[in-house]
């Protein structure tokens, strides 16, 4: 399994991962489509020179799941068409990136107000029509593989489960529509991890985090790493971990060691 990381474009922290022998780096889109807007070139031509002079690169990135639930029951036209639209626009200035796998997180569509009564499976219905007509074809455009996010029900009322961006991610019938699995969220929602063995052939990206205080790993924190690499194994699952977590203490040596215990747990699984 490759192992990389949730940095930004700070040139010296990719520095310091090449240094430390992560494989990858994985950047926020937001931030790039910040610079790109603002016009601000430097920052973008020293985060490319860096990913040149180390020889990392930016395999996945992550952006903001588009448009917006429409309490009329079903997006119109017009809603996708804009939603569409928007999602271009920031994908088109931000392939300079180079990812090969776009994570769709928070925000847009998916969030919904829960104490309307609006109902639960129309919402459902209408991400996965995003996902058809909006994500998809603009991924499809790019050469991308979205990958749906699972989060905790504190960051968002949908896809909180694994099983949940599956039946999304399935309804929407397309091959480049996936999901991704994130440790922190599996683990504060409780998740039944023996359940990824059904996800196989949908599971293309995995981040992790120490759900206690949602800081980067470290050997005898407490946290169950057995049995999520486990469980993705039985997956088949043996691609990419991002590490995404607040650093505790000193940047160089809290990598080395989350890096050190991830290694030892992927090894540990066999992956």
């Amino acid at each position: 399994m490759r192992i990389g990381a949730c940095v930004g474009m700070n040139p010296d922290a990719i520095r310091i991962l090449k240094k430390l022998g992560f494989d990858y780096v994985e950047t926020h889109l937001w931030e790039p489509y910040g610079a790109v807007t603002s016009g601000d070139q430097a920052k973008i031509d020293a985060y490319l020179a860096v990913l040149d002079e180390t020889g990392l690169k930016c395999e996945v990135s992550a952006y903001a799941f588009p448009g917006q639930y429409n309490p009329a029951g079903e997006q119109t036209r017009d809603d996708l068409e804009r939603a569409r639209e928007e999602f271009y626009d920031v994908i088109s200035r931000t392939r300079f990136m180079g990812n090969e796998i776009l994570v769709i997180g928070g925000g847009g569509a998916r969030n919904y107000p829960t104490d309307r009564g609006y109902d639960v499976k129309n919402v459902y219905e209408q991400l996965a029509v995003i996902c058809a007509e909006v994500i998809s074809p603009v991924a499809a455009e790019f050469g991308l593989v979205a990958a749906l996010e699972g989060l905790q029900k504190p960051e968002s009322p949908t896809l909180n489960l694994t099983e949940q961006s599956v039946e999304v991610a399935r309804a929407s019938g397309k091959d480049n529509i996936k999901v991704m699995v994130d440790y922190f969220h599996v683990a504060v929602e409780g998740e039944d991890m023996t359940k990824f063995a059904e996800f196989g052939d949908f599971i293309v990206h995995t981040h992790i985090a120490n759900p206690s205080g949602r800081v980067m790993p470290a050997q005898g924190d407490g946290a169950d790493y057995p049995a999520f690499f486990t469980n993705l194994a039985r997956a088949g699952y043996n691609s990419r971990l991002s590490l995404e977590a607040r650093v505790q203490g000193e940047f160089e040596p809290t990598m080395r060691e989350a890096l050190a215990e991830m290694r030892r747990q992927v090894q540990a699984a066999g992956l």
